[in-house]
């Protein structure tokens, strides 16, 4: 259990203690004791606000309340506690305790921020999910890093996590696919064929078409459907492994599971869903379609589930899919990222689950859009295809280490900016840079401490403050994996690392680590558990550590 656990932990039980009737605010969550770091380091090491939070329950003065929770409450590894402002309470680890955490990160090495908090819990994270009918875009790209960093993170936490890309192999997207190829293939035949502006558009579809061997069948004597229809199945193959190898190959993301759309209609799962619906008397028939009540569970209209031609929607499928994940295959945990165009998705998908009974084990994140700026200003066209600006070309542009730290820089809940020149920069103005810059620089040091044949300097013992900074920042990154963990919000990992990093360089620039030809003990320990967590940080968000930059 972390020490902000710890605190959190016993700031409750010391309110109920004090005052019993808080327990129901508690129990229906208007009041959290929560503890956060200050803003500055003066302030102590962890605080809260909870007192103030307190005051109106309490009916007293929120230093009153602060002051009453001190008074006699002795917390082992703390040294000191103290009310500040309107009603802070501000906490101060012991030295004892800082050092100590120092030997934990250098006995438990990769293993230190790992934690059981899932205790084993399955956990299915499904994101990009992208129809297979063209190159993936700076969108796909924002959804990916998220999923892949926050099922890292979900893993270090102690959940058992399944990646899972959803592939959208049915439906008219797929027969436009087709089409498009197969026009364009004729066209580069030399014969006369029309381009409709439904058909896909963009260099790539040509591209496919020169990859592939199609007949020249005789329109004569054959249907364009009835051609299109035999040689997308190798079409769609195509596309879905040109994409698996460019997600495995080049993002560096691995998944447990590649979901075909289609296995839901030919194991009929389908067909059982609107069985199960119906027996639940959730569905009824108007203007000769199928409704699902989801108006009774919070959607704001009830949905469309079977159009009057007899053709499903999206959603029918993609409830059993849902629901086959936290039935069938017994997931405690369904996470999905949808883009932002996806958001009015959500309500109905809730709503779906709660009627299902699997109310609280979906979360949708839905994710807002991005924007690729170069000299200020915002690039809309692709210089090398004429279309969107697709993933593959920023990864070339400026490489996978750099498109996933920016990604991850901002919450998903904000649109962002991708500034191609900063992205690129060799320098410590990157932020990517800057910290990967940062590990080197301890490689460096380490290797400079292996070659010095004198003994360390035993029993040496380091209060500077700008030790006890690194310390304190050290000893937050396991608290760090439980909030990521538990709030989903991913864009603290290059904030903590860029923190991380800023710290050590000021650490380095003001404490001898190495002095003549003498190593420094307690500075050496700090400086080989920063590589130890820093290297971390920058594996569970995928981005490499390099020795030497």
């Amino acid at each position: 259990m972390t020490t902000k656990t710890k605190l959190e932990l016993g700031l409750k039980k010391r309110i109920v203690a004090l005052w019993p009737h808080t327990q129901h605010a508690f129990d229906v969550g208007s009041i959290v004791a929560e503890v956060t770091y200050p803003p500055e380091f003066q302030f102590g090491h962890y605080t809260t606000n909870v007192a103030m939070r307190l005051s109106p329950i309490v009916q007293l003065p929120p230093r009153e309340v602060a002051e009453k929770l001190l008074d006699g409450w002795k917390i082992p590894g703390i040294d000191k506690m103290e009310v500040a402002g309107p009603g802070f309470l501000n906490f101060s680890l012991s030295i004892q305790t800082l050092r100590k955490e120092v030997k934990t990160i250098l006995t438990q090495k990769q293993r230190y921020g790992s934690s059981q908090m899932g205790k084993g819990k399955r956990v299915n994270v499904e994101f990009i999910s992208a129809n297979p009918t063209g190159p993936l875009t700076l969108g796909n790209g924002r959804g990916a890093f998220m999923g892949d960093a926050l099922s890292s993170v979900l893993q270090r936490a102690g959940y058992a996590v399944t990646r899972e890309y959803y592939v959208n192999d049915m439906g008219n997207q797929v027969n436009i696919l087709a089409e498009s190829v197969l026009r364009r293939y004729w066209q580069s035949q030399g014969i006369q064929m029309e381009y409709p502006e439904y058909c896909y558009q963009g260099q790539y579809i040509e591209e496919i078409a020169r990859s592939l061997y199609l007949p020249n069948y005789k329109l004569g004597n054959n249907s364009l459907v009835e051609i299109r229809d035999k040689i997308k199945g190798r079409i769609l193959k195509k596309m879905l492994a040109d994409i698996q190898r460019f997600v495995k190959r080049r993002l560096g993301i691995t998944y447990g599971k590649w979901f075909s759309e289609k296995t839901l209609y030919t194991s009929k799962k389908v067909d059982r869903m609107l069985d199960i619906l119906r027996s639940l008397e959730l569905i009824y028939e108007q203007d000769g379609a199928v409704w699902l009540r989801t108006q009774n569970f919070g959607d704001e209209k009830d949905r469309v589930l079977i159009r009057s031609n007899g053709d499903a929607t999206y959603f029918l499928p993609d409830i059993a899919y849902h629901h086959d994940k936290l039935t069938k295959r017994k997931f405690h945990k369904v996470i999905n990222f949808i883009g932002a165009d996806h958001a009015g998705y959500a309500p109905r998908m809730y709503a779906a689950m709660k009627a299902l009974g699997h109310e609280g084990k979906l979360t949708l994140i839905v994710f807002q859009l991005v924007r690729l700026l170069s000299g200020g200003q915002e690039v809309r066209m692709s210089k090398r295809r004429g279309t969107f600006v697709t993933l593959e070309e920023l990864i070339d542009d400026v490489g996978v280490d750099a498109a996933r730290y920016f990604f991850l820089m901002h919450a998903f809940t904000t649109h962002m900016d991708f500034d191609l020149d900063l992205a690129k920069k060799k320098s410590q103005e990157n932020p990517v840079y800057y910290v990967q810059y940062a590990h080197a620089r301890i490689c460096s040091i380490l290797r400079k401490a292996k070659k010095l044949t004198s003994s360390r300097i035993n029993g040496l013992t380091d209060s500077h403050s700008s030790s006890q900074r690194l310390m304190v920042k050290l000893l937050q990154w396991p608290e760090l994996i439980e909030d990521v963990a538990r709030m989903h919000a991913t864009q603290k990992l290059p904030t903590y690392a860029h923190e991380l990093a800023t710290i050590f360089h000021d650490f380095y620039t003001n404490v001898r680590v190495i002095d003549g030809e003498s190593i420094q003990s307690e500075p050496y320990a700090l400086v080989q558990a920063t590589k130890i967590v820093l290297a971390d940080v920058l594996g569970v968000m995928g981005i490499s550590a390099p020795e030497k930059m």
